[in-house]
């Protein structure tokens, strides 16, 4: 699964899950992307390997990747942080909690939608049993394609009925603005042709940001 939806997916879970605090839901929805944080070593390798996308992939990121950042010990690792990092002495142990499911889960979704020939290694260390499933779709393929935009279409709907959106992750003044853009002139006088501009914009930028995510993966709409 893409790691924009990772992100998503995570923050709708510690809404759902009732995480107090904007600050307690950026944590666990940072915690569901988290396992991807090893796309750092595979850009060092693009450089050491003279920007070769190819053999980086084939020496470290078909190596790591699914191992050492998406087993136990970081899984663990993420609720560690979760706690220390948590607004509330209180929420601690709860935002731990939440902040190792959604580690978790991301080793789920990468199973489940990961392709059969890339399998996860979520007993790692302790053991090198890989996991994978045979009917499990690739990145690129059209069920990941529809978690991601309904994972956007949910951002922009969330934001409009409950004041809040993932843009949370980013900091509350980029939340703010983007619940106040959404919900701006949706009736009436307040209608600008300035907010009208705005949500167009937003609209254009979401359908942009998918089809930067989907390109490289090899996704194509017309073939």
């Amino acid at each position: 699964m893409q790691g924009p939806s990772h992100l998503l997916v995570s923050w709708y879970f510690a809404e759902a899950a009732g995480a107090a605090s904007p600050r307690d839901r950026r944590i666990v929805a940072w915690a569901g992307i988290a396992p991807d944080i090893d796309v750092l070593a595979y850009a060092a390798a693009i450089v050491f390997y003279g920007f070769d996308k190819d053999l980086a992939f084939e020496n470290v990121w078909q190596v790591m990747h699914h191992r050492y950042t998406h087993g136990l010990t970081f899984v663990v690792l993420t609720g560690v942080v979760a706690w220390f990092l948590a607004a509330r002495t209180s929420a601690r142990a709860r935002v731990a909690l939440l902040a190792v499911i959604a580690s978790a889960m991301h080793n789920f979704f990468d199973v489940v939608a990961g392709g059969p020939t890339w399998p996860v290694y979520p007993y790692w260390p302790v053991s090198e049993l890989p996991v994978s499933a045979s009917w499990s779709w690739t990145i690129g393929e059209w069920p990941n394609v529809l978690i991601l935009l309904g994972c956007l279409a949910g951002m922009l709907i969330h934001a409009k009925v409950a004041g809040r959106s993932p843009l949370e992750c980013f900091g509350d003044r980029a939340d703010a603005w983007f619940v106040r853009t959404v919900r701006a002139g949706s009736t009436g006088a307040a209608a600008t042709t300035g907010s009208r501009a705005t949500r167009w914009i937003i609209w254009l930028a979401v359908a942009l940001g998918a089809l930067a995510v989907l390109a490289p993966l090899g996704f194509n709409p017309f073939g």
